[in-house]
């Protein structure tokens, strides 16, 4: 996964709040998909129906969820080893 924005009127809910995901491939931990840094994704082991939390630490009413996923970028270069949630 690369990138995860939940908003609620222009405000990303999921920035630098806790993340976690059902496995980790190499250093390619959760909290990078809500760094708010689009270089680097988050990775599991290969998962069929891999999964990724956030934390939000309160209640919102959510407008817009956006999870983008890059993987067939990163395929070659960052994720030989895992699914990158394709």
């Amino acid at each position: 996964m690369h990138f995860v924005v939940l908003e609620n009127f222009g405000v990303n809910l999921a920035l630098n709040k806790p993340a976690s995901q059902v496995s980790t491939w190499s250093d390619a931990v959760a909290s990078i998909a809500v760094d708010g840094v689009a270089a680097y994704s988050a990775c599991t082991l290969g998962h069929t129906h891999p999964w990724l939390s956030v934390d939000l630490a309160a209640q919102y009413d959510v407008g817009v969820v956006i999870v983008t996923n890059d993987a067939a970028i990163y395929r070659n270069y960052y994720c030989t080893h895992c699914c990158c949630f394709h």
